[in-house]
């Protein structure tokens, strides 16, 4: 792979995608929705290639997308000098400024780098030698708030040397003020729901909605509301090729499709008054609270609706016992079953074992991690009576 030149600001970059394990297919998705051609999926990621424009639409637009990496170059590597020699001899000077800082990530997975670390001082080490020996200054590296950041990827023999695009991970949306105990991940979020194929027009409930994360995604997504706060700023915008005229018209044509008015309804419900504050400060940092109801009502006690889609990830603790756990799932497949017929409900757990006490047939099952937990978010159609008796009526 030739080393990606910046000067030529229409020209198209070999682009990285991260996401979370589970939700490639619908990264995939979203880049086809965006006009990005034969994106390609690979673990926790897609690749495919960019424009600049395209680069910073991703930015904006992708829900389930943690980060935007352009690959600068590729390279076979033999030891840690050639590593050295190798990014010493790209241009950095092209990329960023002496005046600018710089941080660097690295992934490792080698027989022959076996410390991150070292990989990513080596990789620091020529950049700033380089630098050195052609203006007799060096920039800084700021681990925090870096103006440039950049990713070191070795497989084996293999050197991947990225720009970060995003700065901090697009998972972090801004709406999250306040949060309950290991509260969703919101690329997860609206994972699940792009995942559930929600029509945008059923009634969308979750009747355990902790900080209210699902609600959030799924309002957003129904509103065509971009994932990003407006005011979000992107590493992107430090580099020496940022257009802020054609960024600006991006920002604007994506916040001037919003559709607020057709929302359904999307209710949350929680049987904790301290979930539905946290559920309420969220939702109101989002800007959403005039689209998304709230209820103090514990779900195995509400009433009956028909002919909405639920998702819901059922709270979670490792220290009930395995006989109690059992018990509440199967308490959640027979309120399911005698009051919510004619609906679609999604349950997300980590549990694989008591989601077997649902006593419901999933249609559909889709594996994920929940963090570092390998889950199961798993569709069950509800119908009035049983499942053969719908089909034997037709």
């Amino acid at each position: 792979m030739a080393t990606t030149s910046f000067g030529d600001r229409d020209a198209l970059y070999p682009c990285i995608a991260k996401t979370l394990e589970g939700l490639e297919p619908i990264l995939v998705q979203e880049l086809l929705d965006i006009h990005i051609k034969d994106p390609q999926p690979i673990t926790r990621a897609v690749i495919f290639q960019a424009s600049l424009a395209d680069i910073y639409r991703c930015n904006i637009l992708l829900r389930t997308c943690l980060k935007v990496l352009v690959v600068l170059d590729e390279f076979f590597i033999k030891d840690e000098k050639d590593l050295y020699n190798k990014v010493h001899a790209m241009p950095w000077e092209n990329y960023f400024d002496i005046s600018q800082t710089f941080a660097l990530d690295s992934v490792v997975n080698s027989d022959y780098f076996r410390h991150a670390n070292f990989a990513a001082l080596k990789v620091k080490d020529a950049i700033v030698d380089r630098f050195r020996s052609k203006f007799g200054e060096r920039p800084n590296v700021d681990k925090y708030h870096p103006n440039f950041r950049i990713q070191v990827h070795i497989r084996q023999n293999t050197a991947t040397i990225s720009l970060d695009s995003s700065g901090e991970s697009l998972h972090k949306r801004g709406y999250r003020l306040s949060q309950t105990d290991a509260p969703l991940n919101e690329v997860l979020a609206a994972g699940l729901v792009l995942a559930s194929q929600w029509d945008r027009t059923t009634t969308f409930v979750d009747p355990m909605c902790g900080s209210g994360t699902l609600l959030i995604e799924a309002a957003m997504i129904a509103a065509n509301k971009p994932p990003q706060m407006k005011e979000r700023s992107y590493t992107f915008q430090n580099w020496k090729n940022y257009d802020p005229l054609l960024y600006n018209l991006i920002l604007e044509n994506a916040f001037g499709s919003l559709s607020p008015k057709n929302l359904p309804k999307i209710i949350g419900a929680d049987n904790s008054q301290n979930s539905l504050q946290v559920s309420k400060t969220n939702i109101k940092a989002a800007n959403l609270e005039s689209f998304i109801t709230l209820k103090n009502e514990d779900f195995f006690y509400s009433d009956q609706m028909e002919n909405v889609i639920i998702i819901t990830n059922p709270p979670y603790d490792q220290r009930i016992k395995q006989q109690e756990i059992n018990s509440f799932y199967q308490n959640i497949g027979d309120k399911l079953k005698h009051s919510y017929q004619q609906s679609t409900a999604w349950i997300l757990s980590a549990n694989l074992d008591a989601m077997k006490f649902i006593g419901l047939r999933p249609s559909r099952k889709i594996h994920v991690l929940n963090g570092s937990l390998p889950s199961i978010f798993c569709k069950y159609e509800l119908y009035k009576g049983s499942k053969k008796a719908k089909w034997n009526s037709n």
